[in-house]
């Protein structure tokens, strides 16, 4: 995060109270630009979208993880199939000289792009980043653009592509679904990939929980939870309707699980939940989020958070993927009573500190100098 943020230009026009006092930190909080102010987190593809300061649309980055042999082709290709042809572009990382996820979606959409000289996220990653400018520089611009991944990519590399590469102005990031094979989940968290997978989740898909009861797989969900906090669950299998697409991306706030102290998600994955009760400072919020998570945001996963900032009547929505830190205004309080909610994943983090820095962010109370 810059230590000199780059003023905003005094001759934007105003916007109104509320939406302004979140946007004097757009460049703190958040790396992908303007957002849709004051719209609700939960809204559709258009809106998630947004509108770039010269008039061009941004177009949102749906980036489908998960283990080896998870099932994320067979995901892919239902919802692309639900899809206009034209709307969604796809890019598809393979391992391997031939490409056999990609032929099998090529029917569901006009604009694929296969990658198989290597994993996205080392060896291809300049080939991602070509590829992200070539579909988003397209003239009509495609709705959305959805990138596979392979079993053995790490969902880091991507990000990276997407927020540092030249295309990064006209695109956002839209969400991270992690796709594991419920039946082999065991196997799957004793890799350290699949973790770290299910870390930078917005939606976990569970997939072929057609071959497992209801009682094995809430101890399952039950256990997912603990490495992918504040994610949607989602069951998959021959005998269950997935949502679609959108539909679980809108549901990304529904769910914000606060962890106990000590629940560490694995031994190499630390998970922090912070909490006050009550509004926080917006500068000194600003002013941690720069200079305590910026220190460590090389060892941040997930960022997820409901925060009540004094002066706002509205929830404020924190989302955070790897480099990437989206800031959103939600639903009213209203009779709630406000309060901030923050859960961070990362490696090697320090809980202490971090919980000391955020309780120093609460707003305080306001002083009466009447008596």
């Amino acid at each position: 995060m810059p230590a000199h943020p780059p003023r905003l230009d005094p001759r934007q026009p105003r916007r109104p109270p509320r939406e302004r006092r979140l946007h004097r930190h757009r460049d703190r909080l958040q790396r992908l630009g303007d957002r849709q102010r004051g719209a609700r987190p939960t809204r559709p593809l258009e809106a998630r979208a947004g509108v770039r300061e010269d008039g061009g649309v941004i177009i949102p980055v749906t980036v489908v993880t998960g283990f080896l042999g998870a099932g994320k082709s067979t995901l892919v290709e239902g919802w692309l199939s639900a899809l206009p042809r034209d709307e969604t572009a796809v890019i598809v990382n393979e391992r391997g000289d031939v490409g056999i996820d990609g032929e099998l979606l090529a029917s569901h959409v006009s604009r694929l792009r296969e990658i198989t000289a290597g994993c996205v996220c080392c060896e291809t990653q300049a080939e991602l980043a070509s590829a992200l400018v070539e579909l988003s520089g397209l003239s009509p611009a495609p709705r959305r653009i959805l990138v596979e991944t392979s079993g053995a990519a790490s969902p880091a590399g991507v990000i990276r592509a997407l927020t540092r590469g030249k295309a990064r102005e006209r695109l956002r990031l839209d969400g991270v679904i992690t796709v594991i094979d419920a039946s082999r989940v065991e196997r799957a968290l004793s890799f350290d990939l699949a973790v770290e997978q299910l870390g930078f989740a917005d939606v976990v898909v569970m997939s072929h929980a057609d071959r497992a009861d209801e009682a094995a797989l809430d101890a399952t969900e039950a256990r997912l939870v603990r490495h992918a906090p504040g994610a949607v669950m989602v069951r998959a299998g021959r005998d269950r309707t997935v949502p679609s697409l959108d539909a679980l991306l809108e549901r990304r706030e529904e769910v914000l699980r606060i962890l106990p102290e000590a629940a560490g998600a694995h031994a190499a994955i630390d998970a922090v939940s912070l909490v006050v009760d009550g509004p926080l400072d917006e500068e000194r919020f600003a002013d941690w989020v720069e200079e305590a998570l910026g220190a460590v945001e090389a060892r941040v996963l997930r960022v997820k958070g409901i925060l009540a900032m004094e002066g706002l009547d509205a929830r404020v929505i924190v989302q955070g993927v790897g480099e990437a830190i989206e800031v959103t205004v939600g639903a009213p309080w209203g009779d709630t009573a406000p309060t901030s909610r923050l859960v961070i994943l990362g490696l090697g983090l320090e809980h202490e500190a971090l919980e000391a820095g955020f309780a120093a962010c609460a707003a305080l109370p306001a002083r009466n100098d009447a008596g």
